[in-house]
């Protein structure tokens, strides 16, 4: 596991000479969505969350006049944890803002409160950004640990294609879309612009990967437990190890999240 140092946060900042890594190893001390809510899940910072202006009346959060945030995803370290008997409350920092955001993940009868992260480690938060306590807050339905320092350039590498997508999609408009470069979503086409051919994998995602995406999506929003691992593998009719690296993968990636126990599951898109 590598170690974080974040004794002395700055506004904006980055992660100093070392990237804000303690190489020497040394610890420092919901309701449904509405329509118009974005459906994708948005790599996002600190910084970015607490410079969005909050829409009480859509109960929404708006970056930079036209970037709706709802469904994100957060990395940084565990700088401070309160254990309840039914949420635990933590506080997070990436470096990027002065104060650390706090997150909150609720337990419900199937969770294992003995394997969530606790302090000094990197974390990766999937959860609904809301207005708690006079400030913004990630409502989280996953919290797990990372031990790679890739994980964390790749999920801020993740944020500047976000920006990038959102921010060049509307000055170039349908000639961009056309050519398949970065979609209206803020990813990157390789297929002629389309967000997914028929018959064909979504962008950044395997043709099993897909099959799984696929599988979750027809469920029912309104179905709270989800589908079960073997309900995708008689929908799909592929491999059971197959299907279980995709679910880890897609899992990982924030795209959906297991409901009564490990062997169901949902797409965040649904919750």
């Amino acid at each position: 596991m590598f170690q974080g140092d974040f004794g002395s946060s700055q506004a904006g900042g980055g992660f100093g000479d070392a990237g804000g890594f303690n190489t020497s190893g040394a610890s420092p001390g919901a309701s449904k969505a509405q329509n118009n809510r974005p459906e994708s899940l948005s790599p996002v910072t600190n910084c970015m969350i607490r410079r969005a202006v909050h829409n009480a009346d859509k109960d929404m959060f708006i970056f930079k006049e036209n970037i709706d945030l709802h469904l994100v995803e957060m990395v940084g370290y565990i700088m401070d944890i309160t254990e309840g008997s039914t949420c635990y409350e933590y506080h997070i920092c990436d470096r990027t803002a002065p104060e650390p955001l706090y997150i909150r993940k609720f337990l419900n009868d199937n969770d294992d409160a003995s394997a969530l992260p606790r302090s000094n480690c990197y974390v990766r938060v999937v959860g609904h950004l809301r207005f708690v306590k006079e400030q913004p807050s990630i409502m989280a339905f996953s919290i797990k640990e990372i031990k790679s320092h890739n994980e964390f350039l790749l999920h801020r590498l993740s944020v500047v294609r976000f920006m990038c997508g959102k921010e060049l999609a509307p000055k170039m408009g349908s000639k961009l879309a056309a050519s398949g470069g970065v979609s209206s979503a803020g990813t990157f086409n390789n297929n002629g612009g389309a967000a997914q051919s028929e018959g064909g994998s979504m962008p950044g995602m395997t043709m099993t990967q897909t099959k799984v995406y696929s599988a979750l999506k027809k469920c029912s929003p309104d179905n709270q437990t989800g589908l079960s691992v073997r309900d995708i593998q008689s929908t799909t009719s592929m491999p059971m190890n197959d299907i279980r690296i995709a679910i880890e993968f897609l899992s990982n990636e924030g795209h959906i999240y297991s409901t009564v126990d490990d062997e169901h599951f949902k797409l965040t898109d649904h919750c």
